[in-house]
């Protein structure tokens, strides 16, 4: 009944998580060292996870020594000598590792005194319980705990110390960083050692005894499972996988996967051929990512493909990692100058070719990393072209001429832009005969392929219609002068030229000009037009005896006079006319005369008349003449001396009368220089009171200024004078 107490309570700590368990430990080892008359020294060392959350270092560790019948000889209980810590120093110098490890060693060590026996002893220490954290096993439950060992050989008269390892094991291993880790022993005999990889034994909770067996379990010893695609010959997710040197005891591997990886390693011990023992070293490898550790690299030619083809000018990139200062050597066989101590350094090569350049990150120092790269240099080439042909599309017709700088060896691919005879696309170099299959304007290219650079030109060309000539030349029979429209009714893609000749000595270049005959005669029309660019094409068009001008009859009258006055308002007319078959005179009162000779108008009223004469010839041209006659008003003045504006109706107003004038101005003075009256209207009359008042002038002699624009001539007449103003 108390064993299985035990197991529920011992289970209860397992699941509960109590600090008793040790599930801190990372390993462990066990080494005897013979100090003569059969007394030996056992020192046990155990590593434990500072971080780690179980119990701390065993204050006392067991250690129990078993004979070959695994008869008990000896159970010790050891006090703690020393904890010390680990440094965190990576298996490669050049190689910062994260502070985020930290790893502690324990020390144990005693003496006992064993006296020879055969089959020698198994020395034992054993501990629950390893990380639940590890990768390589499934430890979730803290089921797998440790078990270390060392052995003394049968009947050891010849006094023999066990093989030390020459260093702790390292705090962490670095994410696809390579190591080569020296995991060697030295014997203080100078015996032979034999190193190999082997199983991880497992003791402690699962073991008898509990979480810290005293005594231990006697051997055999069970080993701790791995997980599907470890095993103790490989322990560890790596590439190359890892591998340790029999003779010299030195690990190599690249890490290839973050993780914590349980492993053991065994030194086999023999003297003159004869196996004397086994020692064990029991570790826990941490791989971090977090790890530095200065890489040379040179940004790939590929991945920045303008330095592929730069015409010798090279950018280099660099992308090296942890370092802080370069080295750089060109490769250029040219010179000793091809060098630089830039981070990302430009050099221009002096000709074409492949080149093998070096990059030393933190040159002149025990953690420098070289790479080397080879670039590629190319002149970029540089393509265009030229081409001639026919342009018109009836009959259109291209040759194609690459031209640029580019090699013998380039290749060509051509974009037509469009359906040809030859496809929309070709690979020769000199394309000739290509005609399209309809008109219109095509962007042409042309793609080469120097070695591994390329170039590519475009250039639009134009398929044009072919023009189609045409014009609007009427036939015309008029009177002169006659104004002709000349129309064009071509039809082209560019710009249609023209020249017109009118038959008359003049000629035009617009498009659709107009032109106005002015002489008597029979015209023929000439047209050409023509374009100069593009579909070069012409028309020449003669349209003869198309235009015929006819002459006009000049209509003309002989006045005796045209102006009279109304005291003789009689005119006398003759006919003038030339060129005419006929004539029509109509006069201001509407009487109409034909083919007049000679005429008297007379007029009955004052003004301005107008006759209209008016001309025909055979052609039926007719020319009009209007001719003006004005008959005028004389110019008639008086005035009288005296006036009484009594009221009595009779020469109540200073009135004058007058004819044949257009406007007057009438001023009357006192004698003193003041005016008293003012007007502009020959109708009005003074009626004796003072301008701008109702005051009545008092009687007496007034001065009169009288100014009047005469209608004939235009002239201004001036009258003054006295008058009289009775009361």
């Amino acid at each position: 009944m108390w064993f299985k107490k035990l197991l529920i309570f011992l289970s209860f700590l397992i699941l509960s998580g109590n600090t008793a368990r040790a599930a801190h430990l990372v390993g462990g080892e066990i080494t005897t060292r013979c100090l003569g008359n059969n007394n030996y020294e056992i020192t046990l060392q155990i590593y434990r996870d500072c971080f780690s959350t179980g119990a701390p270092f065993d204050a006392k560790a067991v250690i129990s020594i078993y004979d070959i019948n695994n008869v008990l000889v000896r159970n010790d209980s050891i006090a703690l000598l020393k904890i010390s810590s680990l440094p965190v120093v990576a298996p490669n110098n050049c190689t910062f590792l994260p502070r985020t490890v930290c790893t502690e060693k324990g020390l144990y060590k005693y003496t006992v005194n064993l006296p020879p026996k055969v089959g020698g002893y198994t020395i034992t220490h054993q501990r629950c319980c390893r990380n639940n954290t590890i990768t390589n096993i499934n430890n979730t439950m803290s089921q797998w705990g440790s078990t270390y060992t060392a052995t003394i050989p049968s009947m050891d008269t010849g006094c023999n110390s066990s093989p030390v390892f020459k260093d702790d094991p390292p705090v962490v291993l670095c994410l696809n960083v390579k190591l080569a880790l020296d995991l060697g022993a030295t014997d203080a005999d100078g015996d032979s050692l034999h190193y190999e990889l082997c199983e991880v034994l497992n003791g402690g909770f699962n073991g008898q005894g509990g979480i810290a067996p005293s005594p231990a379990a006697p051997p055999p010893y069970s080993a701790v499972p791995f997980l599907p695609g470890y095993s103790s010959q490989q322990p560890i997710t790596s590439f190359p996988m890892f591998a340790i040197n029999p003779v010299s005891g030195i690990l190599t591997g690249t890490p290839s996967a973050v993780g914590q990886f349980v492993f053991a390693i065994c030194v086999s011990e023999y003297r003159n051929g004869d196996f004397l023992g086994v020692t064990r070293r029991d570790f826990q490898f941490n791989v971090s990512n977090a790890c530095q550790i200065i890489i040379a690299r040179i940004e790939d030619q590929k991945e920045d493909p303008r330095n592929l083809c730069s015409g010798g000018i090279i950018r280099f990139k660099n992308k090296s990692q942890f370092a802080t200062k370069y080295f750089w050597n060109f490769g250029d066989p040219t010179t000793l100058a091809d060098t630089s101590w830039q981070a990302h350094p430009t050099y221009t090569y002096p000709d074409t070719g492949v080149y093998k350049v070096m990059l030393v990150a933190q040159p002149y120092s025990g953690c420098a990393d070289t790479t080397y790269s080879y670039f590629e240099v190319y002149d970029s080439p540089q393509i265009s072209f030229t081409y001639q042909g026919e342009f018109c599309y009836s009959n259109n017709s291209f040759d194609f001429f690459p031209q640029g700088d580019y090699s013998q060896n380039s290749t060509f691919v051509w974009d037509y832009g469009g359906n040809t005879n030859r496809g929309l696309t070709d690979t020769v170099k000199n394309p000739t005969n290509i005609s399209w299959a309809k008109a219109g304007s095509y962007l042409v290219r042309v793609t080469v392929h120097d070695f591994q650079c390329v170039s590519t030109f475009a250039d639009t060309v134009h398929v044009y219609s072919d023009p189609i000539f045409d014009e609007e030349v009427n036939l015309a029979e008029e009177c002169m002068p006659y104004s002709v429209e000349f129309k064009d009714r071509s039809v082209a893609m560019t710009e249609i030229r023209h020249l017109w000749y009118f038959g008359d000595g003049n000629s035009s270049t617009q498009a659709n000009p107009v032109h106005v005959y002015d002489n008597p005669g029979t015209y023929t029309v000439e047209h050409y037009a023509y374009t100069y660019d593009g579909c070069v094409d012409s028309s020449y068009t003669i349209y003869p005896d198309i235009i015929t001008i006819y002459p006009v009859p000049q209509s003309g009258l002989i006045w005796q006079s045209k102006i009279t006055d109304i005291y003789d308002p009689v005119f006398y007319v003759s006919n003038n006319s030339s060129g005419h078959t006929s004539t029509k005179t109509i006069l201001p009162d509407g009487q109409r005369i034909d083919n007049m000779s000679e005429a008297t108008v007379t007029m009955r009223d004052t003004g301005n008349f107008l006759v209209y004469h008016i001309s025909y010839n055979e052609y039926n041209c007719v020319d009009t003449l209007i001719d003006t006659i004005r008959v005028d008003d004389p110019f008639t003045l008086y005035i009288p001396n005296a006036f009484s504006p009594n009221g009595d109706g009779m020469n109540d107003l200073f009135t004058f009368k007058m004819s044949g004038i257009s406007s007057i101005v009438i001023e009357i003075y006192n004698r003193w220089g003041e005016i008293v009256y003012q007007s502009t209207d020959p109708k009005a009359g003074w009626d004796g009171t003072i301008l701008n008042s109702e005051k009545k002038a008092p009687g007496g002699v007034y001065a009169y200024v009288l100014k009047a624009r005469v209608k004939k001539g235009g002239y201004q007449e001036v009258r003054t004078g006295p008058i009289t103003l009775l009361r």
